[in-house]
């Protein structure tokens, strides 16, 4: 007769997080098929494209190597751009802290439009939704939506999101 032990479960919370070499992994997952469906969506057409990325640990890996970028999700940016798809941010960084984080971007390759904040009063997924937007009243179809956690994908205004693992929103 075999007798198992029982553990108690641990919760999430207290788990520690995947390795850095496990986390890309799963972003390679996360991102497979993305050049191609991408290919796609341009030669359908419709006006002026633009996808939006999310800053950390989607296009830099602030938690496992900042300021490094996040090598499949620059790939897909430095490929979106190529085929004239317009690349820009969105991050929960207020606008009066965008400088810096700009330079980080344009040193790990990321070459873009712009980068959107969010104001003083908004929560972070009101803000980036709201840069959304701001892309569509400008005439741009935003596309695909890159990120890594729930606030990324709130409100909408996106056709295709490519989430990230944030390993229940504990990869901030």
């Amino acid at each position: 007769m075999l007798l198992l032990a029982l553990q108690p479960a641990v919760p999430a919370a207290a788990r520690p997080l995947p390795t850095k070499k496990q986390w890309l992994a799963d972003v390679r997952a996360a991102m497979r098929g993305s050049h191609r469906w991408l290919d796609r969506r341009v030669e359908r057409g419709g006006g002026r494209l633009a996808i939006v990325l999310d800053i950390d640990n989607t296009a830099i890996a602030s938690h496992y190597a900042f300021p490094e970028p996040v090598r499949p999700v620059l790939r897909f940016a430095t490929h979106a751009r190529r085929d004239g798809v317009k690349v820009s941010f969105a991050t929960a960084r207020r606008r009066s802290e965008l400088t810096d984080i700009t330079r980080v971007l344009g040193r790990a390759g990321y070459r873009f439009a712009a980068v959107c904040g969010r104001y003083r009063s908004e929560s972070i997924a009101h803000g980036k939704t709201r840069c959304r937007r701001e892309l569509e009243r400008a005439g741009h179809t935003v596309i695909a939506m890159v990120g890594n956690r729930s606030t990324d994908f709130a409100g909408g205004h996106y056709e295709r999101a490519f989430r990230l693992p944030s390993y229940r929103n504990r990869l901030n």
